[in-house]
């Protein structure tokens, strides 16, 4: 009974340099489609761009951008655009101001502080990059690497 074939992948790891049948193998398995890009909405300003391009890289060095994410990355870039723009405002007249008729009240801008940043946590919840999220992805990654270490006996 012949032995079923190895992935081209596991032979190249395992070889090295392939030769002849196991070369063409290769040359002629399949591969999946081209990565999908996502790309930056060409409706953001400058400022947003930046923050979309912030978050992009982080997620793309943990493994986590994917189109799925697309939306979840707008949000987030939006709102904290917004959020540091209500944090300068906070930071002119404080948190404390006062009010129309001379009571002392918060400033409206400090609300519009608060309720933003639930949305941000909310949002790099989503996506994997709460402080929980990022302590689960760590212990994947080291797990990943004690099991490689294994099978290939480094």
């Amino acid at each position: 009974m012949p032995q079923p074939l190895k992935p081209a992948t596991l032979l190249e790891m395992e070889k090295g340099k392939l030769y002849n049948f196991q070369a063409e193998r290769v040359r002629l398995e399949p591969k999946p489609q081209k990565e999908i890009k996502i790309r930056c909405p060409k409706r953001f300003n400058k400022e947003e761009r930046k923050e979309w391009k912030y978050f992009t890289s982080i997620l793309k060095n943990y493994g986590l951008l994917t189109i799925a994410n697309a939306p979840l990355i707008e949000i987030l870039a939006v709102n904290n655009v917004q959020y540091k723009k209500c944090l300068q405002f906070v930071a002119i007249k404080g948190v404390i101001v006062k009010g129309p008729k001379g009571q002392y009240m918060y400033n409206p801008w400090w609300n519009a502080v608060n309720k933003l940043e639930e949305k941000i946590c909310r949002c790099l919840a989503d996506l994997g990059l709460s402080s929980t999220g990022l302590a689960r992805i760590g212990s994947l990654m080291v797990k990943s690497k004690k099991e490689k270490e294994e099978f290939f006996g480094d």
